[in-house]
């Protein structure tokens, strides 16, 4: 069972330290700089999840003695608590910088937020008293999890940044991801593994179907500057 964690807790930075590896070597140092700060901020950026979690546990609101409970638990705190954090990091950290030109840059910068937000998730999963026992199919989940909520977010906030209303593509980035994460949280809350596994799937599809256009756009974008 400890091997089993340590996994899940070292999945993480790998994944994060691969991604790293991967653009140094396949482009350039320089073209995404600030990504092990945008994994430092996403670890900061559970606080704001922790802020959701005490004030629902100060009114009541964690105790799921029925549906309602825990839906608005799971909408709420899990997802809107989760997501508001490294959507602010993306939005006016990442976001203001030249080599944020898209989706695709988007969703880059938006992985390792959400990789270190789920690095710092796991080691207080493990160390907070409200956890008293370990899932570990949540703990090694969560990781690729994040990283679907991170497509979803970075794509979204990518499109702002070459559209005038940028308002509504932040607000559909952030309340799109919250959608999911709270549909992920809540399979856990409910133990409804069917439920896990259609997401799942469907996750699967809209990250290839984002992804695919997010490289698109990209490469427009990449024509255009070259014209």
């Amino acid at each position: 069972m400890v091997l089993n964690y340590i996994i899940s807790l070292l999945l993480g930075p790998l994944i994060a330290g691969l991604i790293i590896a991967i653009i140094w070597t396949k482009r350039d140092k320089n073209r995404y700089p600030g990504l092990i700060s945008c994994f430092i901020w996403g670890m900061l950026s559970i606080t704001i999840f922790l802020l959701f979690q005490y004030i629902a546990r100060q009114f009541g609101l964690d105790v799921f003695s029925n549906l309602r409970r825990i839906i608005f638990y799971s909408f709420v705190v899990m997802g809107l608590g989760s997501e508001l954090g490294k959507y602010l990091i993306l939005r006016y950290y990442a976001f203001p910088k030249n080599s944020f030109n898209g989706p695709l840059d988007g969703i880059v910068y938006c992985a390792m937020i959400s990789l270190g937000f789920a690095f710092m998730g796991n080691i207080l999963y493990a160390i907070l008293p409200y956890y008293p026992d370990i899932d570990f199919l949540y703990a090694i989940t969560v990781v690729f999890a994040n990283l679907f909520f991170a497509v979803i977010l970075g794509f979204f906030v990518g499109l702002a940044k070459s559209r005038e209303n940028k308002f509504v593509d932040s607000m559909t980035a952030l309340f799109g991801a919250s959608f999911f994460h709270a549909l992920y949280s809540f399979c856990f809350i409910s133990e409804d593994n069917r439920l896990l596994i259609f997401l799942s799937i469907g996750a699967f599809v809209i990250v290839l179907l984002l992804y695919y256009k997010a490289f698109e756009l990209n490469e427009e974008y990449k024509r255009t500057k070259n014209q």
